[in-house]
């Protein structure tokens, strides 16, 4: 039995056998799946179009005055999960958007919205035109 390091994760292990290269199950199934060494990977900066989920999520709950409720500081909490670019594979990813949604929608649910000056505006305007 000998110390090792794993060739994907770069964590320590005693090696059952000498020619072990991987720590756990999981890890042989990574580098079944992806053979490229994970330890000297650097880490990708997560791709963001036109802001944060987590900045929209805040934005919208703040809106709805419901930011410190337990339903809206769960959203928060997967919005900044989204935001962080972990190692979950695409499916992890859709189940963290799915659950995200879910608890935003519930979290904002029975909330009066705060209406804008622009939408009131439009609202008068469109009413003017319908009547007229």
């Amino acid at each position: 039995m000998q110390p090792r390091t794993c060739d994907v994760c770069g964590e320590p292990y005693i090696a059952q056998r000498p020619s072990s290269r991987f720590c756990s199950g999981r890890c042989r199934k990574r580098n079944q799946r992806d053979p490229r060494p994970r330890q000297e990977q650097p880490a990708e900066a997560p791709i963001l179009l036109a802001g944060s989920v987590l900045e929209a999520t805040r934005k919208q709950l703040d809106a709805a005055g419901r930011s410190t409720s337990p339903l809206g500081q769960v959203a928060l909490l997967l919005a900044a999960w989204l935001d962080s670019g972990g190692r979950e594979g695409v499916t992890g990813r859709v189940a963290l958007v799915r659950e995200h949604r879910v608890a935003l929608a519930e979290a904002v649910k029975g909330a009066q919205r705060v209406a804008s000056p622009v939408d009131e505006l439009r609202a008068r305007r469109d009413f003017k035109r319908n009547a007229g």
